[in-house]
């Protein structure tokens, strides 16, 4: 498979990742929020694993990353471009038309400090809430980011196999025995979440370095610890299956199976998904409340809303995200 094409069908799992969490905050989400479930409406549950999907993929993605990186520093740029340009719009963005909308999750007016703690993305370190209810992610990518750049500047890239199974191993003693630990230690180490990240690494070692079988077994290892974290938060059947299948859709990606699904529109939501998945939440759940008042009709609020956010998320990416990266990546590397 060519790289390009590999690419496409990260995309397009980054793209059905994206919408499936947004048809359930739309959904599910939005109607539990305010405790008027329905057995007439359509709900999509379960579509919060998405952001599991996007752990997987961000693990791949990282560590092939950092393989082709000669210097942390060039990381840094690379990810602090990526990620700040569309989130401070999408701050903007969702402080403005959540203040004028009125979302019902909404309670009072954001604060200065909040906003501006908001900007640095380290608001969960700071016990600051976040401006966004999506926002919650970024501190658990950041806490990745930050343990896959400081592993690489200590050289330890080749011992990572070690490295993973400390920490999965870390994850289950943690969780298993309930382990009271620090705070910040806990959020760095991500330890509820780390076996889906490290999966990713896992993935990319299967796809670029096929000969070595044992790769598979870290793979199940992986997907076992995640299960027994599940298992510890009373998580339902269909809960166990949709990790299990998250884990099954990765091998298809890396032996070449997802082909078919690299459709130029869900290579599309692929390109806009990060822009999609910050901006949807509250202003969505603002433009249903209003819409609502004009017509109860699920698939006539959320098509909607829907297309309103896939608006949003177009001109982040292509006005602000894009552009911004393209000037932060050639101004830094300019300066070095």
């Amino acid at each position: 498979m060519s790289k390009r094409a590999r690419y496409q069908e990260l995309d397009c799992l980054r793209g059905l990742a994206a919408i499936a969490v947004v048809l359930f905050h739309f959904t599910f989400g939005y109607d539990n929020g305010l405790h008027i479930l329905s057995e007439d409406k359509f709900y999509f549950r379960y579509g919060n694993f998405g952001v599991y999907l996007f752990f997987i993929i961000s693990g791949f993605v990282i560590f092939m990353t950092l393989e082709n990186t000669a210097k942390v520093k060039d990381f840094v740029i690379s990810r602090f471009s990526r990620l700040y340009p569309a989130y401070w719009a999408a701050i903007f963005l969702s402080v403005t038309i959540t203040t004028l909308l009125g979302a019902p999750f909404q309670r009072g007016i954001f604060s200065l400090k909040q906003i501006l703690v908001n900007l640095t993305m380290f608001q969960h370190w700071f016990k600051v809430k976040d401006v966004d209810g999506a926002f919650w992610t970024l501190a658990i990518e950041l806490a990745f980011y930050f343990i896959m750049a400081f592993v690489f500047f200590l050289g330890k890239q080749k011992q990572i196999i070690i490295i993973c199974i400390s920490w999965i191993l870390l994850s289950i003693v943690f969780t298993v025995f309930d382990i009271p630990f620090e705070r910040y230690i806990t959020a760095i180490l991500i330890l509820k979440f780390a076996p889906f990240f490290i999966a990713g690494i896992f993935f990319y070692l299967i796809k670029h370095r096929p000969e070595n079988k044992f790769h598979h077994l870290l793979i199940l290892f992986s997907l076992f610890s995640e299960l027994i974290i599940f298992y510890q938060v009373d998580s339902s059947i269909i809960e166990y299956v949709i990790v299990i299948s998250l884990y099954i859709i990765f091998y298809l990606f890396i032996y070449n199976y997802l082909r078919f699904l690299t459709h130029k529109i869900l290579v599309f939501f692929g390109t806009i998904s990060y822009s999609l998945y910050l901006i949807h939440e509250n202003i969505g759940y603002g433009i249903i409340y209003w819409l609502k008042k004009v017509n109860d009709n699920q698939f006539f609020y959320i098509s909607i809303t829907f297309f309103i956010v896939i608006l949003l998320a177009i001109f982040i990416t292509f006005c602000i995200e894009r552009p911004a990266m393209k000037y932060l990546r050639n101004h830094l590397n300019e300066k070095r």
